[in-house]
């Protein structure tokens, strides 16, 4: 064989080689360009008829092929694919251009198919309607019975909206707090008494959010009424732990509601009870583009009031509230949505003083999905609170008036890079105003004198980054960082005291004027938080989680509950920004087949930086107000354990809390040192919860429910004294919080009739019979001490000391 030979096979293998690999890259780059080429699958599922959507729900993803069967050609589903929609009810897929049939299924619904032919990005809508049953054959499911084990989410209670018209109610009216205080970890200060504490908190330390708009005051009728219509709400969701990155400002919890937003067909709904009632209608316009809900609530209880003992006569009072949301669609991925909220108290006493309380709030969003990936939101919140009290004495004409305003730009992005990675960021700003408080004479007689406290002014500022990773199928971990800042701000006069001597007018040294704008303190810092998972199994796991959280308001009370006479104050160098630790572990485990849902927890808060009182300090218009104020530490521990049945005939949940609030006076002066320096209990130090709540259906719609509710009373300060002055007799109160009252315990039982005889029927009714404190027991709100014919004698306080009957008819259509 010659060279020439060689040469030529030489050539003909380099010309072959280059001739496959050519082929081989074409071929290689066609596919790359098949992939990114590939169409986008997306979509949402709802349920029919609340439009809510569904999580976790199953997709299967089946391609449809033509093949020859049986003597004939036929489409055959091959390749199928299963994924699960997120907490949205949101998925995404990128598939080749096909034809496919999709399959989509729930617990608790009714499958449903689809066919789609794929050839370019496409999003469905899915809706899925309720299996239709009988509506004895009961599953009550406010989610999937395993999400407890399997969900990364701890020390979390979602509220069923849907079970408040069948659980039994005070004064006929379904109440949201009221429904959290019957779970793990959350009490009220008592019957009557506004805002609720978790895990030993104060009723401050909650941030209440409709559509993330802050909410100041959540009663009504002085803590009878959460202020909030369940029937406009669409979600409500407490975290007592674990709460998300993209929110702070409070220290205990996060209390988060969003409205109800039309369904796709028109709903309308009109309830009326004993002493309230409200309507709530939805709509939507423009081809469904757009939607509209709004909701009414309006009480009148004066002719309930009139029929009390002859010492109440002249009491009155009453409340409204308004919800309205508008969302209108532009294009297939974003959104204008507007929310607003608007409520109004009343409250008079026989005393000839009358008290008020009013919130004003507006939304507006923009949400966009930018891509399959990415979204994006934008939020301007203004909150408004207004509250005060009317003299209406003879002489004694006046009106105080207090108030907030709370404006707010935010932003938020979410980027889903796959199943086992998302990632979340944003910020948002905050300026404050805080008035106070401002007294004026309201005729020409009154003995009273014009005063006003100056406005406060304030910015809080934040950022905030969190990630979500799925490590395998049993670990998935939670984190993220927030940086949050503050700054009082001007115009505002600054006292300077006495150094090494307690805070007093007297020592007071100079004045220091800030003018607009000018910062006369800054504070802040970083609040890591993490949450991990482990799952043991399918029916067991671990969870660890650790926030740090920072609050820059204060509540200036010192009573348990809020009242239209406390005010809240901003941060400054004399109160600084509160600070709390929180560690929680909890075990999670399921029986039966997820019939019996049970978890126990624990927890450790440490709190810096709350604010006592001194003894006998006067808190109403106080321009000098950091002399009544003492700088102290807290501390809340304990355990809680629930058990749950969420399916047939009977269902039903036993909850128990047991834990521990304390809080510790810090301070170098003898004077100011309260219980001898020594750890003493908060006003919310209740060792001892169970509360017990069970429905059982009966048949032909009708259910039976009942309620259980045991506490360890609350911790009073008792004269543990008394001495004779100028012939006067006084009470001597050595010891802060170190009495109790007596334990409370009450029952409620109702009755209650859904007409509905398949689930998906669109007219229909509720009716309730509810008997609150079955066994009417006088729990007491407060006991007291009064001198009467030189001697003293105690008094107790009982707001809803007898059984309260009550009948409420819902109707839906």
């Amino acid at each position: 064989m010659n060279s020439h030979t060689y040469v030529s096979i030489f050539l003909h293998f380099r010309i072959s080689t280059f001739k496959h690999l050519g082929i081989v890259c074409l071929s290689l780059l066609l596919s790359f360009s098949a992939v990114a080429q590939r169409p986008v699958l997306s979509g949402t599922t709802k349920e029919f008829l609340t439009q809510k959507p569904i999580p976790t729900a199953s997709v299967q993803i089946g391609r449809l092929v033509k093949e020859y069967v049986n003597g004939e050609y036929t489409n055959v589903q091959k390749d199928f694919k299963v994924i699960l929609t997120d907490e949205k009810g949101e998925f995404s897929i990128v598939l080749p251009t096909a034809e496919y049939v999709l399959e989509i299924s729930a617990v608790g619904f009714i499958k449903k198919s689809k066919f789609i032919n794929l050839k370019k990005n496409t999003v469905v809508d899915l809706e899925l309607s309720e299996q239709i049953n009988q509506l004895d054959d009961v599953e009550v499911r406010t989610q999937k019975a395993e999400s407890n084990v399997k969900s990364v989410e701890m020390s979390t209670i979602k509220i069923d909206l849907k079970l408040l018209k069948t659980t039994p109610i005070v004064f006929g009216e379904g109440d949201i707090i009221r429904a959290l205080t019957l779970q793990t970890g959350v009490t009220t200060a008592g019957e009557g008494a506004g805002g609720f504490s978790v895990r030993g908190g104060r009723v401050d330390q909650n941030l209440v959010t409709i559509d993330d708009a802050p909410i100041f005051n959540t009663s009504h009728l002085l803590g009878l009424f959460t202020s909030v219509n369940p029937e406009a709400i669409q979600n409500a969701t407490l975290y007592k732990g674990g709460i998300p990155s993209r929110y702070g400002g409070r220290l205990s919890s996060l209390l988060s509601m969003n409205s109800k937003i039309a369904t796709s067909e028109s709903r309308t709904s009109v309830s009326v009870g004993p002493i309230s009632s409200n309507v709530l209608v939805q709509r939507n316009f423009a081809k469904k583009k757009g939607s509209i809900m709004l909701a009414g609530r309006s009480a009148y209880p004066n002719w309930l009031i009139n029929t009390f003992p002859k010492r109440f006569k002249g009491s009155k009072a009453g409340f409204y509230d308004l919800n309205a949301t508008l969302q209108y669609r532009v294009g297939q991925n974003s959104a204008i949505t507007a929310t607003g909220y608007l409520s109004s108290d009343n409250f008079k006493f026989p005393e000839d003083t009358s008290y008020f309380w009013k919130t004003k709030i507006a939304t507006l969003q923009w949400s966009s999905q930018i891509n399959t990936k990415l979204s994006f939101t934008a939020k301007g919140i203004l909150s408004h609170y207004d509250y005060g009290v009317n003299g209406l004495g003879t002489g004694f004409e006046y009106k105080l008036i207090s108030g907030i305003r709370h404006n707010e730009i935010r932003t938020d992005f979410l980027y889903q890079a796959s199943d086992k990675h998302k990632i979340e960021w944003g910020g948002n700003v905050i300026f404050y105003k805080f008035l106070p408080g401002n007294v004026t004479a309201t005729s020409e007689q009154a003995a009273i004198e014009n005063r006003k406290i100056a406005d406060e002014f304030g910015r809080e500022s934040a950022a905030y980054l969190s990630y979500d990773w799925t490590i395998s199928r049993r670990l998935s971990l939670q984190s993220g960082l927030r940086y949050s800042t503050f700054s009082n701000i001007g115009p505002n006069d600054v006292f300077q005291y006495q150094s090494n001597q307690p805070l007093s007018r007297e020592t007071i040294t100079d004045t220091l004027k800030y003018a607009s704008g000018q910062s006369n303190f800054t504070g802040g810092g970083f609040e890591p938080r993490f949450l991990f998972k482990v799952e043991l199994n399918d029916r067991q796991s671990f969870k660890l989680s650790y926030n740090r959280t920072r609050q820059y308001l204060h509540l200036i009370t010192n009573t348990t509950a809020i009242s239209p006479v406390d005010y809240w104050k901003l941060s400054n160098r004399f109160a600084p920004p509160q600070v709390a630790d929180q560690l929680s572990l909890g075990y999670y485990r399921n029986f039966k087949d997820n019939v019996f849902v049970t978890y126990i927890e624990g927890f450790y808060k440490k709190m810096d930086n709350l604010v006592e009182y001194k003894d006998g300090a006067s808190l109403l218009l106080n321009d000098h107000l950091e002399t009544e104020l003492l700088p102290a530490q807290g501390k809340s521990y304990g355990v809680e354990a629930s058990i749950q049945k969420n399916q047939g005939r009977f269902t039903g949940s036993l909850n128990y809390t047991w834990s521990r609030s304390m809080v510790a006076v810090i301070s170098p002066y003898v004077s100011e040192i309260i219980n001898q320096g020594k750890e003493y209990p908060s006003l919310f130090d209740k060792p001892h919860n169970v509360n017990f709540s069970g429905s059982v259906f009966l048949g032909g719609g009708w259910s039976v429910s009942s309620n259980f509710v045991y506490q360890t009373g609350r911790p009073v300060t008792f004269p543990d004294g008394q001495y004779v002055y100028n012939e006067n007799l006084v009470f001597n109160y050595s010891s802060r919080n170190m009495a109790r009252l007596p334990d409370y315990h009450r029952m409620d039982l109702s009755f209650s009739r859904d007409s509905r005889r398949i689930k998906t029927q669109k007219k229909y009714s509720v009716l309730n019979i509810s008997f609150y404190n079955v066994y009417a027991r006088r729990n007491p709100y407060s006991i007291f001490f009064k001198q009467q014919f030189g001697y003293s004698r105690s008094y107790r306080l009982a707001v809803l000391g007898t059984i309260i009957p009550s009948i409420t008819m819902t109707y839906y259509w």
